[in-house]
């Protein structure tokens, strides 16, 4: 017996109880970059070192990433909240292009954006990608990390967040 699925406003709903880090996914390939905002994205293992990011199948990043076969993440600090909004589409900049004049970029390994002074970034491989419904699933072999210090900014209750430690 299949059983039906909820409503996705009932979904979508109940997921934004969920707090989740902020990232940026940025790709690269033949002269061109795209990026957008996530907060779908999650280790998968330590052995070997893969993530999963998901978007939405429906933009410029998914073509790069699958011809290049690379992709980073670069995860963000509470001070990146403006950059969120423009990766995330929701300012006057509306070119993925136009959206790297925002903050400071460079060249990762695999030739992806990294954002300079992010909380971290991951440079990645593709391992998989697979697609469900109206967004891709990337899984990616971490082949670089860089880290520095800051606090992420979170994503919860449809509202950017800020993290506190408890006692």
């Amino acid at each position: 017996m299949t059983l039906d699925a909820v409503e996705p406003q009932i979904f979508t709903g109940a997921l934004a109880a969920a707090a989740n880090s902020v990232s940026i996914v940025t790709a690269s390939h033949a002269g061109k970059r795209a990026g957008l905002t996530v907060s779908s994205m999650c280790s998968v293992c330590a052995e070997p070192p893969l993530l999963l990011a998901c978007v939405n199948a429906d933009n410029d990043f998914c073509s790069l990433a699958d011809e290049s076969q690379r992709f980073a993440v670069n995860m963000l600090e509470q001070r990146h909240v403006q950059l969120a909004l423009v990766f995330a589409g929701l300012t006057d900049t509306t070119d993925n292009h136009d959206r790297f004049n925002q903050g400071e970029w460079r060249e990762g390994v695999t030739g992806s954006p990294l954002l300079e002074r992010s909380l971290v970034s991951l440079d990645c491989e593709v391992d998989s990608v697979f697609t469900r419904g109206t967004h891709r699933v990337y899984i990616g072999k971490v082949v670089s990390v860089v880290n520095s210090a800051g606090l992420p900014l979170v994503y919860t209750d449809r509202a950017f967040a800020v993290t506190q430690a408890l006692d």
